[in-house]
């Protein structure tokens, strides 16, 4: 059997993705299918953090979960990683026996609360929805049983067209040794097989996965990031650390995932009309890779600042005030390293530490994450108007997006002075709006210091200073805007 033609296929991903490691600035639209076990999770934290993929849809099927359980849980993990407006959907479940492990995987995201979720209804038909509607062709990413797309496709075979690719870890229906996923539901994985579809298969008889064991979990605690530390709470239950501790889980989802990130660590075999199946790779790469798709942060996906006369940004607690010492470090965790720089620099700029300067900087950040927009690229119209305290938010936009008066890239209109901005990059326009029940709390909270310190006093500025600090750690970019429609 001759070698699939791995450069040229290689290629492909080349020209539709770039490497996570040149900070996300591609968007391929894909599909998730998911049964929620262990490995799944793993994948997906993965995935949502690295903003690697635009991800119109994720439905769960019945495998280590059933269907309805698998989409609470997914909720729960879409609210946690600031993803909830994800859509997600339901497949039917299968006349199976439960698998042993379902016992103990349902409560796995236990310690998360329950959230609502963006539902898109049955999986079937959302699935035909949302490829029918998407301007190019998506990847379908299968971590879990087939049922969803073979039922897809049996509703609507015209869906064929919007998939420009199947990965599927599971194993080709004829093998004599079928993975566990293709086992759950043989008959679906034929079904897609039949329709022609490209379809690359993750796991082969004549290869092991990889251990994922007590000594490179260590080193994934040591990374101390949001990944890193759900990591360990998705492993903190008994029967998983039991699982962890004896040496019984393997790389398995997640190669998925390092595949979309660095296709170049992977070898295939061609097999039959549009099956690729895994032939090799290269070990110390995928634990690498790995581990740096584990070590991002919440904005590392961001075009990363360069410094123009610092030599490194200062991000040790003793280099700051006293006062923002013991938050310094919590806020650069919680929020990232580029949201980080853009709001100390702005309230170096700004001269101190002010509450809509810092909400200027958070909604740069936001606007530019949702763009998917380089620093120094934006158009910005500032809403803000020229007069204090709402102004203030147009130091931090300056900052966070480059846009400045210098460059003649930012606009402030002043004929209806509120928090809020219009963002265009390209072809693309967006319209942010800082959430009204956020606008009363902090008008309440600098009537209730100019009542006690005066107006524009030492006391009231040292008050401003202290409430600043904590708005700064409390406001999450993702949650504290409304997008406005035109």
């Amino acid at each position: 059997m001759k070698p699939f033609p791995f450069k040229l296929f290689v290629a492909f991903f080349m020209l539709v993705c770039v490497t996570v490691l040149s900070a996300h600035t591609y968007n391929v639209p894909m599909v998730v299918d998911t049964d929620m076990g262990l490995d799944d999770l793993r994948a997906l934290v993965l995935l949502l953090n690295s903003d690697m993929a635009d991800i119109r849809l994720i439905v769960t099927s019945d495998g280590s979960l059933s269907p309805e359980t698998g989409q609470k849980n997914l909720n729960r993990l879409l609210a946690h990683l600031k993803h909830k407006t994800i859509p997600t959907a339901v497949g039917r479940n299968l006349d199976k026996p439960v698998p042993p492990w379902r016992s103990w995987t349902k409560d796995i995201l236990s310690f998360l609360p329950d959230a609502p979720g963006s539902t898109g209804g049955a999986a079937a038909s959302a699935i035909v929805n949302v490829l029918k509607t998407t301007e190019s062709p998506c990847i379908y990413l299968c971590l879990g049983p087939l049922t969803n797309l073979a039922d897809a496709f049996q509703s609507d075979s015209v869906i064929k067209k919007y998939i420009s690719r199947v990965i599927y870890y599971g194993s080709p229906p004829s093998g004599p040794e079928p993975a566990w996923n293709t086992q759950r539901d043989p008959g679906s994985v034929q079904t897609v097989v039949d329709t022609g579809m490209k379809c690359v298969f993750f796991c082969s008889e004549d290869l092991k996965p990889l251990p994922f064991d007590q000594g490179f979990f260590k080193k994934i605690e040591t990374l101390d990031t949001p990944v890193s530390r759900l990591f360990v709470k998705l492993h903190q239950s008994p029967t998983p650390r039991k699982l962890l501790g004896s040496g019984h889980f393997r790389i398995w989802d997640e190669m998925t995932i390092i595949y979309l990130n660095r296709p170049d660590i992977f070898e295939f075999t061609r097999k039959g009309r549009g099956v690729s199946i895994l032939r090799g790779f290269d070990g110390p790469g995928i634990y690498d890779d790995y581990l740096k798709l584990a070590g991002y942060t919440a904005d590392s996906h961001l075009l990363e600042r360069e410094v123009v006369v610092l030599d490194t940004f200062p991000t040790r607690a003793e280099s700051f005030k006293p006062d923002l010492r013991p938050m310094a470090d919590k806020i650069l965790r919680k929020y990232g390293m580029e949201e980080w720089k853009a709001t100390v620099l702005t309230n170096e700029l700004h001269r101190h530490l002010g509450i809509y300067s810092i909400i200027g900087a958070k909604m740069g950040i936001y606007a530019r994450e949702r763009l998917t927009a380089p620093l120094d690229s934006l158009t910005v119209v500032s809403m803000a108007g020229n007069k204090p305290p709402v102004s203030c938010l147009n130091d931090g936009l300056q900052v966070s997006t480059g846009a400045s008066l210098g460059r003649g890239t930012i606009e402030i209109d002043d004929s209806s002075p509120r928090a809020a901005a219009i963002f265009i990059y390209n072809d693309q326009k967006l319209t942010l709006k800082l959430k009204e029940h956020i606008v009363r709390q902090i008008k309440d909270d600098i009537r209730a210091a100019i009542k006690t310190y005066g107006p524009l006093t030492p006391g009231y500025f040292s008050h401003v200073r202290r409430l600043s600090i904590k708005y700064w750690y409390n406001m999450d970019r993702s949650e504290i805007f409304d997008e406005v429609e035109d």
